[in-house]
């Protein structure tokens, strides 16, 4: 499961990256690309490398707002790429998945630490 958070902005380069990787990784994904990203160059990307068609079966983009709390609980969910803003950090460590961290401003670095120095589940 992939979620920055209604804050974090990527850019679409990044973005473009992030889904190849998901891609290529060959697993089942969810991966929440906020609203206000989801235009210009990042939908350019997604429709001329037609790749929700390459991954369909697999993987699922949500536009906007996902049910965090339902996805990160449900058995199939195996682990959360996430900003680590607190109320994700919060529901990721109540949930039990494991995460991969990557903070961008503010506390998300200190929440990182908690995540992976504290409680090892980063």
């Amino acid at each position: 499961y992939v979620c920055f958070g209604s804050l974090c902005h990527l850019l679409p380069k990044q973005l473009a990256e992030l889904g190849m990787g998901l891609e290529a990784s060959n697993h089942p994904f969810i991966w929440v690309i906020r609203e206000v990203d989801y235009k210009g160059e990042i939908v350019e990307w997604l429709l001329n490398e037609k790749f929700e068609a390459r991954v369909k079966g697999r993987g699922l983009i949500i536009k906007g707002w996902a049910p965090q709390v339902l996805i990160l609980s449900h058995q199939a969910t195996g682990g959360f790429l996430t900003h680590c803003g607190w109320n994700s950090t919060l529901e990721g460590v109540c949930a039990g998945v494991p995460m991969i961290t990557w903070p961008m401003f503010a506390e998300q670095f200190y929440n990182e630490k908690l995540i992976v120095q504290v409680l090892k589940i980063g």
